[in-house]
């Protein structure tokens, strides 16, 4: 097993239950299957707060199981967003087995990998970014199976 598998499964079902969709087993499933260390970078990570960013104390992935944005680009202030917000909005448009997607601002991929593991292997996403090292990253972090 994974060192940081417990910390994904705790990670997902916190998160969906405080968006209101614990019975959600299929968000539940994509939040604890996705790694989000694969795609936000090397740590220590800068987390965004209210006065600014905050530096993890390191680079173990435990970090990063927790409800924060992530900087990938500290200064244009891009980051990987605040899961709560995404699985809040990803319960109520409840993507389904076979649906196709469309992510605009797709950033490193994690939502858009996310997407895939909801529609499964017969449906489809197509992911838009205008930032094109992000573009690139998420192109890379998808085409490598980071899911």
């Amino acid at each position: 097993m994974d060192r940081t598998e417990p910390f994904r499964k705790f990670y997902a079902e916190l998160i969906a239950a405080n968006a209101g969709a614990l019975r959600n087993q299929s968000l539940v499933a994509a939040f604890a299957s996705t790694p989000r260390e694969h795609f936000v970078g090397a740590g220590p990570w800068k987390v965004f707060t209210r006065s600014g960013y905050l530096t993890t104390p390191g680079d173990d992935p435990a970090f990063l199981y927790q409800d924060f944005a992530v900087a990938l680009t500290e200064n244009r202030q891009i980051n990987n967003g605040q899961p709560l917000l995404h699985a809040a909005c990803l319960s109520a448009l409840q993507p389904k087995e076979g649906e196709a997607a469309l992510h605009i601002g797709a950033g490193s991929g994690y939502y858009t990998a996310l997407l895939a593991e909801l529609v499964g292997p017969h449906g489809s996403v197509a992911a838009y970014e205008n930032e094109t090292d992000l573009a690139q990253r998420a192109k890379d972090n998808l085409a490598a199976g980071r899911t």
